[in-house]
């Protein structure tokens, strides 16, 4: 059976935690501040189908990103400029930009592997390994600053 998980961030210590979707699990219990959050599952959440609400806050509307941690996006892409950097400085031109053709195509394969998370513009849950919702598309500016404004 396939594994569905469900991360947010604690309302009490602002920490990320996941845990793994079940029927009768409703309550779960932050490991750093031991606060309780409650989760309501839909019964498509339920029946393994495509995301339709959030399980924390009830809101509709999400947007798709590849499941990979931003961070070390960010220090691949520095990493990748610092070394080019310095492979240009030494070896010259052709070494720096074999450097970015070799990151370009690291890049690609890990897009393409990748699979795809749904995140609630509300209270930013994650929800991994359910089937893509073609309803929700990719972040947009806009409606997450809506969101923003309520709070």
């Amino acid at each position: 059976m396939k594994s569905f998980t469900v991360g947010f961030f604690c309302p009490q210590c602002s920490r990320y935690y996941e845990y793994e979707l079940s029927p009768t699990e409703t309550l779960h219990t932050c490991a750093q501040c031991g606060h309780q959050s409650e989760s309501h599952l839909s019964q498509a959440l339920l029946a393994g189908g495509s995301v339709d609400r959030c399980p924390h806050c009830d809101n509709k509307e999400f947007f798709l990103r590849k499941d990979f941690p931003q961070q070390l996006g960010c220090a691949a892409v520095t990493a990748t400029i610092a070394l080019s950097t310095f492979a240009y400085a030494v070896w010259g031109f052709l070494s720096s930009l074999a450097v970015l053709v070799v990151a370009s195509v690291i890049d690609s394969l890990l897009y393409y592997r990748l699979g795809e998370v749904a995140v609630c513009y509300r209270c930013h849950c994650e929800l991994r390994g359910f089937p893509v919702n073609p309803e929700h598309g990719p972040f947009d500016l806009n409606r997450a600053e809506e969101y923003e404004e309520g709070r």
